[in-house]
């Protein structure tokens, strides 16, 4: 099952390498990440919700970077589209992980975005570093020769008891978010035209996982960035102009819901055997029933003879 499992992801990878996408990238689940299983894959699933200042093509507002490249338009660029500056508030990510001894090694995917984690775990310390697989150019250029996503983290933490544990993390990272296409006067967002704005971000956060059954652990992560690329400037269109620079700061809270391909397999084999037994346990009622009905009209004959 569990190379059934890394089969699936390798060809989904290679499909999105061939095809279109985005290089949308956040530092992974470090719950997951240090979750440790040896000479087995760990299977992560996690949902996002990012806030704070979020890039939303606000009136009077601008995203500013010194030394960022403008967008580039290519040759069948029509006057009438134009880039939405427009973060996604919501994100998801999926990962299959495994490791020998203190090595760990994974691929993953936020959202469609494919990605390799590599890096060292133990039971109180983890170093996990990232890296998406965009090394060529697409729509919106702000670094000449490639697009490239990633960084790096650094995890403390303290198991409390078998099931419950603590966390802290530091990150430095590279990330990607979207921006898409809109035609002049439209309220729908193009389809078709997408394309990556990176900015450097450093930040912390902290994490606390339990396992409320044998199969599965859930984590909670809350995460503080600074974006170190990009500034927000508000300004006014009236005569007496008065412009405000700040910095951007985002947050996010993750919650993960971990398993082993070996505990899913289990899970499932126990459930198939539950199945099985409340089905016999069934016939055997009925039998019993039919039975019971059969010797009841052999009395109630019986009697009446």
């Amino acid at each position: 099952m569990a190379r059934g499992i890394l089969w699936i992801a390798l060809m989904v990878c290679a499909l999105l390498l061939a095809g279109c996408s985005v290089a949308i990238i956040h530092p992974p689940s470090a719950a997951t990440f240090m979750e440790k299983s040896d000479g087995d894959y760990v299977v992560g699933a996690s949902a996002s919700a990012f806030f704070g200042d979020l890039v939303d093509d606000e009136a009077g507002v601008d995203y500013v970077a010194d030394g960022i490249k403008e967008v580039e338009r290519s040759v069948d660029w029509h006057d009438e589209w134009y880039y939405r500056n427009e973060e996604w508030s919501l994100g998801g990510n999926f990962s299959l992980q495994r490791n020998k001894g203190y090595f760990k090694y994974g691929l993953s995917f936020d959202f469609l975005t494919p990605y390799v984690q590599a890096g060292f775990v133990s039971d109180y310390f983890g170093v996990m570093g990232w890296s998406n697989l965009w090394l060529w150019q697409l729509e919106k250029v702000e670094h000449k020769y490639f697009q490239w996503g990633g960084g790096v983290s650094l995890i403390e933490q303290l198991p409390i008891g078998d099931n419950f544990r603590i966390g802290l993390t530091q990150h430095l990272s590279r990330n990607g978010r979207e921006a898409n296409t809109a035609r002049q006067g439209a309220m729908v967002i193009g389809v078709g035209r997408s394309a990556p704005v990176f900015y450097d971000e450093i930040g912390c956060g902290g994490y606390a996982s339990f396992k409320p059954n044998e199969s599965l652990r859930i984590g909670v992560e809350f995460r503080y960035g600074r974006d170190l690329t990009y500034e927000r400037r508000e300004y006014s269109y009236y005569s007496g102009k008065y412009e405000k620079i700040s910095k951007m700061d985002r947050f996010s809270v993750t919650i993960s819901i971990i398993s082993t391909s070996k505990s899913i397999e289990s899970s499932i084999k126990k459930q198939e055997k539950t199945q099985r037994e409340t089905k016999a346990a069934e016939e055997r009622q009925k039998e019993r029933d039919l039975e019971s009905l059969e010797e009841y009209e052999k009395r109630q004959n019986g009697a009446e003879e």
